[in-house]
């Protein structure tokens, strides 16, 4: 980073999926494997030690360092959203670009990045703050974010803030971390100000609108506390903290006294993560237009349905005599969006490991093969399972993830994850895209795997 460029966002989670997003697509565009942690690629090999070590003992190392990643309250204070967005833009440093992808962060953006060339700006991004409190005490979580949001939220009036508490797949994180979600309402400059100078004249940008609902309770002018989230666990039963929530609580440390209640009423809402809100969108189309650009808007509801049309887009535009032998899947934040492109790979990203989305990539490869005439095993896929360390209830684990794939695939392989350590594996966020750029090196094909999409391309398959 050079002077001229804006600091790193204060109390940015670097681990966020928009984040990842962001930078999977400065990565890709520029025809760079993706390192989402360089600075730590050094650890690595010490990382493959610890793996070696018993479960609890990884689980206490593991909270170590989530216990350090956390930001003192006072670095989130700071937070400037137009800072944000200048160094949003910042990781891209082209005098033009051919396109641009705004909005909703499901990582199949990236996808779409790297087939396109097209940079990715979000409207999230996550922030946090550390704060040591019991897992399942929601209303202090509330309170402590409240705190945090509140005059941030009050000094911009142009963005909102969500109070994330999901104490089932992010349980491992709540008792050391307060999570807070800044969304965009409105279009930042920055973002405003690259439309306007660094896209090639007709440009193509692509809207990602993602209507994904999930209940929210209102605890502030524009700020907002959700509990939960996507995954096999619906709204409605951790609200209601079901018979086999309450299970899991307990075997995660919880008591029968412990409660996720708070002292405000949830209504319908977009989601956190993955929805879309405010005058975002409607305003980066009025910019564009005005711009003599060409608006592609693509409205899904949940963020699957994205991954699904890209997917299709890759097979349609796949340049290599014959049909595709190899498909790549990426969960959550794991991907290494360079990977499909030099390979021939299909790409699939898949929200998180959790059975909503076993069953969603059993119905794509399905519908994949009956387009293409395929029958009985074929082809490689490659798989990167994020990992977890306290085993939420809906989680899948890594022998049904291989049977399945062992259906369609005659060789199935999950790069830099230890089988015998997931889903507690500490050396994986260091080690997956390392072993895919290696696999990638050995496997790539000569020539171009697949084609860049004319706009038609764009249109047919984002605007279904």
């Amino acid at each position: 980073m050079t002077s001229a460029e804006p600091k790193h966002p204060p109390g940015l989670t670097i681990g966020d999926s928009a984040v990842i997003a962001l930078k999977a697509s400065q990565a890709v565009v520029e025809s760079q494997h993706f390192r989402p942690y360089p600075e730590y690629s050094g650890i690595g090999i010490i990382a493959k030690f610890l793996n070696r070590l018993p479960v609890w003992i990884r689980r206490k190392i593991a909270d170590y360092a989530i216990q350090s990643t956390g930001h003192p309250h006072t670095d989130f204070l700071r937070y400037d959203p137009e800072e944000s967005a200048r160094w949003v833009v910042a990781g891209y440093p082209r005098d033009k670009y051919p396109g641009v992808i705004l909005g909703a962060p499901g990582l199949s953006a990236v996808f779409l990045s790297g087939l396109t060339g097209f940079p990715f700006l979000p409207q999230p991004l996550l922030h946090n703050a550390r704060r040591d409190m019991r897992h399942d005490d929601a209303q202090a979580y509330l309170d402590a974010g409240l705190e945090l949001a509140e005059p941030v939220v009050s000094k911009h009036k142009s963005i909102e803030a969500t109070i994330h508490f999901d104490p089932v797949h992010d349980r491992f994180l709540i008792g050391r971390i307060v999570f807070i979600r800044i969304k965009f309402l409105d279009l930042p400059k920055a973002y405003r100000e690259f439309i306007e100078k660094k896209l090639v004249p007709g440009a193509s940008v692509i809207l990602l609108d993602c209507r994904y609902p999930w209940p929210r309770a209102s605890v502030g002018d524009r700020v907002f506390f959700q509990l939960g989230g996507l995954g096999g666990v619906s709204p409605q039963e951790y609200i209601e903290e079901t018979e086999p929530l309450r299970e899991y609580r307990e075997r995660w440390g919880g008591t029968r006294e412990s409660s996720w209640k708070i002292d405000r009423a949830y209504s319908e809402s977009i989601e956190s993560e993955w929805g879309s809100v405010g005058h975002f969108l409607d305003q980066a189309e009025e910019s564009c237009i005005k711009q003599g650009h060409n608006v592609i808007k693509n409205l899904h509801y949940h963020p699957s349905e994205l991954s699904s049309s890209v997917f299709r887009l890759y097979e349609n535009c796949f340049t290599v005599k014959g049909r595709p032998e190899r498909v790549y899947i990426s969960t959550f934040s794991h991907m290494e969006p360079r990977f499909p492109l030099v390979t021939g790979a299909l790409p699939i990203w898949l929200p998180f490991i959790t059975d909503e989305n076993l069953s969603f990539l059993e119905n794509i490869l399905t519908d994949w093969r009956n387009r293409s005439g395929i029958k009985g095993k074929h082809g490689s896929v490659y798989m990167s399972l994020h990992p977890s360390f306290c085993f939420p209830p809906d989680m899948v684990g890594l022998p049904v993830w291989r049977s399945l794939l062992e259906k369609f695939f005659e060789n199935v392989e999950f790069p830099g994850t230890d089988p015998s350590r997931y889903p507690c594996d500490l050396g994986c966020h260091l080690t997956i895209q390392s072993s895919l750029a290696g696999i990638a090196s050995r496997i790539q094909l000569p020539g171009k795997a697949f084609r860049t999409p004319e706009r038609a391309d764009l249109i047919d398959f984002l605007c279904r």
